[in-house]
């Protein structure tokens, strides 16, 4: 059976699946963080593309992104917290603190050059 894309960043690329009990454990950790809200894939196949692009991500800033999956069962309850509209998107934070997010699918190069500038900016205070 194919393992789907996101499947693949649970599975074998070891992100974790954060929950509401696990977000703030995860946000807990240094560095720059990355939350994917998902969405329901089947209704929503974008979702799919967008785990491929954060895979690719992941291989252009080596190091610098530590990424969890927000369980399905669980984006509700996070949604407001991170400031969620739509899914799926992509919701960046530093020492637990709100740096940006990305909605839905964009180009390739607003992916990189908005990581850049997240990854670039000062700590929230």
């Amino acid at each position: 059976m194919a393992v789907s894309v996101i499947d693949r960043l649970i599975e074998i690329e070891h992100c974790p699946l954060i929950t509401a009990d696990t977000v703030d454990l995860f946000l807990d950790g240094s560095g720059m963080a990355v939350l994917f809200f998902t969405g329901d894939p089947k209704q929503r196949p974008e979702s799919n593309d967008v785990a491929v692009v954060l895979r690719e991500l992941a291989s252009v800033f080596p190091g610098e992104l530590r990424i969890g999956i927000v369980d399905q069962a669980h984006e509700a309850a996070l949604k407001a917290r991170f400031g969620v509209l739509v899914v799926p998107t992509l919701v960046y934070l530093r020492e637990g603190r709100f740096v940006g997010l990305i909605p839905r699918i964009q180009d390739w190069l607003a992916y990189v050059e908005k990581t850049r500038a997240f990854l670039a900016a000062p700590a929230p205070a």
